[in-house]
């Protein structure tokens, strides 16, 4: 099946500076994809690239196999529809609010109030429609502008960071209404969150931006500072020490991955040579019978472990434990 992206060798750049850079990227059809990656990393600037707000300053970028060019871009709303962290709403009923885009493409009357009622129904909004859009609260507003793009029908929809500042219900059912309509129509969904838990309960496929550049997998645990002199193999990131085997070449990143660090409630009786204390700060259901815990041990440390390894435990937010994980793991970013 031809992809709904390819991207090859793509970078944008304001001025002479490249602030993304992506070797290679495909985001089948009909599937999610997910960027995940810190703030600032890139995860905006290859959304509107990829929702044709932007041209790339180089390389080659496909849509449904057709290489588009700079200057003749598919229409953005028709095609494709971007979802932003703070959407607009209009000063109208939240039906209004779903029937203005369909009304301004020329969709039918009946079609315009089926395609509404639906879209509606999708996020849980259903009975609201008379209501003030401006009047409902941020998880219903969020909802009701992911509703607005539903409607449209478009072959791929972008979302920017679509859940964050809502509780954890709303949160559920936004994902619960993304993937209902994955599954019902078969639309593409890329979305850029800094959760890589939503992503695995999305079932999506996983891309890691960091400071502009794209690499397929999971995020890792990410540690910048530098190599101590004097003392072979030990790193130093101002707030926790590492011991790296073998001593990398003279970097100023490490990274590990989050399932190769073992989590325990006390120091364990193992060969690793990093063990880190620190208090549980978050944890997260991610896919299948996994949880993600994060770890303050100075640094922020994500583990990833199965549901009953974690009620083995007996650990809650709040409690110390710690993270250990072998010198060896670590590696160069």
């Amino acid at each position: 099946m031809t992809p709904a992206y390819r991207l090859e060798e793509v970078g944008f750049a304001y001025g002479p500076r490249e602030v993304l850079g992506v070797r290679h990227l495909e985001i089948p059809a009909g599937q999610v994809a997910a960027l995940v990656g810190p703030n600032g990393s890139g995860k905006s600037t290859l959304l509107h690239l990829l929702a044709f707000l932007a041209a790339p300053s180089r390389g080659a970028l496909f849509f449904f196999g057709e290489r588009i060019a700079p200057d003749r871009v598919p229409a953005p709303g028709r095609r494709t529809a971007l979802l932003p962290q703070n959407p607009y709403l209009f000063h109208a009923s939240v039906r209004a609010n779903v029937l203005w885009g369909l009304k301004i493409r020329g969709v039918p009357p009946t079609i315009r109030e089926e395609r509404s009622r639906y879209a509606l129904a999708l996020v849980g909004l259903s009975g609201q429609e008379e209501r003030y859009a401006l009047a409902l609260s941020g998880g219903e507003a969020q909802r009701l502008a992911l509703a607005r793009l539903i409607a449209l029908e478009p072959e791929v929809i972008l979302l920017d960071e679509p859940t964050n500042h809502l509780d954890v219900e709303t949160r559920l059912r936004v994902e619960q209404a993304l993937l209902a309509w994955v599954r019902e129509r078969g639309t593409t969904v890329v979305l850029a969150t800094h959760e890589v838990a939503q992503a695995y309960r999305l079932g999506a496929a996983v891309w890691q931006l960091d400071a502009g550049q794209l690499r397929a997998g999971e995020p890792d645990n990410v540690f910048r500072g530098r190599l101590v002199p004097g003392e072979p193999g030990v790193f130093d990131t101002g707030r926790v020490r590492l011991r790296v085997h073998p001593p990398p070449a003279p970097t100023a990143c490490l990274r590990i991955g989050p399932r190769e660090i073992i989590l325990s409630r006390e120091a364990p009786e193992t060969s690793a040579l990093n063990c880190l204390a620190g208090r549980v700060v978050r944890v997260e259901l991610v896919a299948g019978d996994e949880i993600q815990a994060t770890l303050d041990c100075g640094e922020p440390v994500v583990t990833v472990i199965t549901q009953e390894s974690w009620h083995r435990l007996g650990l809650a937010v709040g409690q110390p434990a710690v993270a250990s994980f072998k010198a060896s793991a670590i590696r160069p970013c």
